[in-house]
């Protein structure tokens, strides 16, 4: 087996397109990251924690969830490259982005129940919208991937 040849083999289309949608799913993953660690916020005032603590707290988790981001982009990258050259990228980009936009949908949606703050009209947009393309994109990973395993 010569690992050469066999990269010389493989397709370079596969690599584009798991970079180009790794790029989208990474913006997602900043917004996540933000909404995140907003939610944390939320949470340390609704749980009523220390004002001189938050400092620390928001650093560590802002470091933490930094290392996340990170890391699930490489595994993103790295697992697009491999649906890529299954030919089931779409399936799998579906999933990820409905993962992802159900983690900002819950976050959106827990900062406002938490803090009891009035839904204003474009926010209640983002989270109807936000929740209908995760269900979309869920149903539509999971219609694929049932179809393929039923054949």
């Amino acid at each position: 087996m010569d690992p050469f040849l066999e990269m010389k083999q493989r397709d370079p289309a596969a690599g584009y397109k798991s970079v180009g949608i790794t790029v989208i799913t990474a913006a997602l993953g900043i917004m996540n990251w933000f909404e995140l660690r907003s939610l944390l916020l939320v949470l340390l005032t609704f749980f009523g924690v220390k004002r001189s603590s938050w400092q620390g707290i928001d650093n560590m988790s802002f470091l933490f969830m930094g290392v996340v981001w990170l890391a699930y982009v490489f595994y993103c990258q790295y697992y697009l490259k491999k649906k890529a050259e299954a030919k089931q990228v779409l399936q799998a980009s579906a999933m990820l982005l409905a993962i992802q936009l159900g983690i900002l949908f819950v976050c959106n949606l827990f900062s406002h129940v938490l803090l009891s703050v009035p839904f204003e009209a474009y926010m209640l947009l983002f989270l109807i919208i936000e929740g209908v393309l995760t269900l979309v994109l869920g149903w539509f990973a999971w219609d694929a991937a049932r179809k393929r395993v039923l054949r």
